[in-house]
């Protein structure tokens, strides 16, 4: 494989002043530049079969850890030099065994968590030591006798605590609200709300002679803070923060001028035959769609991507790309059209924002500085 050299690509410094929301009616001063960069990967290939989707970045976010369960490695990609140097040979089963995770996460001390769909494994920093979280089948204390967990797992900041939706144990049931389970102790808190019943509308069901032959999804995504957890749908133009200090929960609505605010309920949900599942994911791939909350540490400024069907040339669709920020307090800013995929790995680093983007699969980030 060629050996690939840092490539720059400076674009055009794109500025905009634009009003607030009707809460603040300041002006909003805005501007960005745009450059393009390719990891080194040398010899070897860096995986992206899944964009990312399991990648996590250092405590000190200088060094991007990429799980590769197809060898199964851990490689490691330093973003000083932008280049990859080293991958840890990792297993899948063992007593030291990472399992089939679907996400990584990298603790404030350095602890690794392989987080799966019934469990996740706690590694030290070394990689040489393993916990074994099984909350799925082993019910903490705290839930109903009916209660159970959710399939997703989220650890904090930290790593002492994990947050997990519950509710009832018929899968069929939408969840209750969020457990937050300290791991020290195991102890669980429950932070009630409504989230998951109104995500239910959405799932769409094929049966076939009667009996359920698939399921959609519905991604809940949750942002750990130190005193706060952010709870969000993609199909809602809101945000449910758990206040940690207070045990409370906070729902807060936004409204766009240039998307919807709410994702369009499919007319029917309840479905018989294969062809009617992919028209109604066609249908909803077209609707309005919110992503998880970004926070700039350096500048005190979240940021929320959302997309929406723009227009339609043949069988193609384009969408237009929407940016809204937040100050820390989560009040609505600013919003407008932003070049960004809405799908990948994103993260700031340095008050720059960098977002995944694959290059003839190659690795490279799109980083936009900002000026406020």
């Amino acid at each position: 494989m060629k050996r690939l050299n840092l490539i720059f690509l400076l674009a055009i410094c794109i500025s905009c002043t634009k009003s607030r929301d009707e809460t603040a009616q300041e002006e909003f001063n805005f501007s960005y530049r745009i450059d393009t960069v390719l990891v080194d990967s040398g010899e070897d290939f860096i995986y992206l079969r899944r964009g990312l989707g399991l990648g996590a970045l250092s405590p000190d976010k200088k060094q991007l850890y990429n799980f590769n369960p197809d060898v199964p490695r851990l490689e490691v990609i330093d973003l000083e030099q932008m280049k990859l140097v080293d991958q840890k040979p990792m297993d899948l089963e063992g007593p030291l065994g990472t399992g089939f995770p679907r996400a990584l996460k990298i603790s404030e001390d350095g602890k690794f968590f392989f987080v799966g769909f019934t469990d996740f494994r706690e590694f030290d920093p070394t990689l040489q030591e393993r916990k074994l979280y099984r909350f799925r089948t082993e019910k903490p204390e705290g839930l109903e006798e009916n209660e159970a967990l959710g399939e997703e797992f989220f650890i904090s900041n930290n790593g002492n605590q994990v947050f997990a939706p519950y509710g009832p144990e018929n899968g069929e049931e939408p969840k209750t609200g969020m457990a937050m389970i300290t791991l020290e102790d195991l102890s669980l808190k429950k932070f009630p709300f409504d989230l998951w019943q109104r995500t239910q509308n959405y799932i769409a069901s094929l049966y076939i002679d009667g009996k359920l032959q698939s399921r959609s999804f519905e991604q809940v995504d949750v942002y750990p803070m130190e005193s706060q957890v952010l709870v969000s749908s993609h199909n809602f133009n809101e945000v449910y923060l758990l206040d940690l200090e207070s045990d409370s929960v906070i729902h807060k609505t936004y409204h766009s001028e240039l998307t919807a605010d709410t994702k369009k309920v499919p007319g029917r949900t309840t479905l018989d035959a294969p062809e009617q599942m992919r028209e109604v994911f066609t249908q909803m791939n077209e609707e309005v769609d919110f992503s998880n909350f970004y926070f700039d540490e350096q500048n005190q400024k979240f940021f929320r991507f959302s997309r929406e069907l723009d227009r339609k040339i043949g069988d193609s669709t384009v969408h237009k790309q929407i940016l809204t920020i937040f100050d820390q307090d989560l009040n609505q800013l600013h919003e407008e059209n932003f070049p960004i995929d809405y799908f990948g790995l994103k993260f700031f680093k340095d008050g720059k924002l960098w977002s995944f983007v694959n290059v003839d699969d190659e690795l490279g980030f799109i980083i936009f500085t900002f000026d406020y």
